[in-house]
């Protein structure tokens, strides 16, 4: 609970993280570089897009 005034709120920021990061965890063990790359690049076109960020070239 480091910097978490309660354990409530440590437990809404964890759950909605877990969400996220689970996003952008590929199985990278399983698939080569240019799969990963490829991977990547559609994971984060999809958060920008979900965010509303301008997408980057």
């Amino acid at each position: 609970m480091k910097r978490f005034k309660s354990a409530g709120h440590a437990q809404r920021f964890l759950s909605a993280f877990g969400i996220i990061t689970s996003h952008f965890r590929v199985a990278r063990h399983l698939c080569t570089a240019s799969v990963y790359r490829a991977l990547m690049k559609h994971r984060f076109a999809a958060w920008e897009q979900v965010v509303g960020a301008p997408e980057s070239t």
